[in-house]
């Protein structure tokens, strides 16, 4: 299992699905799990996915809405 250097956390899949659907979810995959700063608290952490764009901080508890894989709206 040492060969995932590239592929990263999609390297679970193997050669299964396509290049294009496992780049595609590994994307989607590290934004989730990277960490955000909470609007409540401000502390920087991973935060829980309740539900599809409800969001709560292991840190301090406060739930907010957001966007369904990233706490937050991308959109500029």
């Amino acid at each position: 299992m040492g060969r995932t250097k590239v592929v990263g956390i999609a390297g679970r899949f193997g050669a299964r699905y396509g290049s294009s659907l496992r780049k595609k979810w590994k994307e989607v995959m590290e934004k989730r799990y990277s960490e955000y700063t909470c609007p409540y608290c401000g502390k920087k952490s991973v935060m829980k996915r309740i539900s599809v764009g409800i969001w709560q901080c292991p840190k301090c508890g406060a739930i907010w809405a957001g966007a369904a894989y990233t706490p937050w709206s991308e959109k500029k």
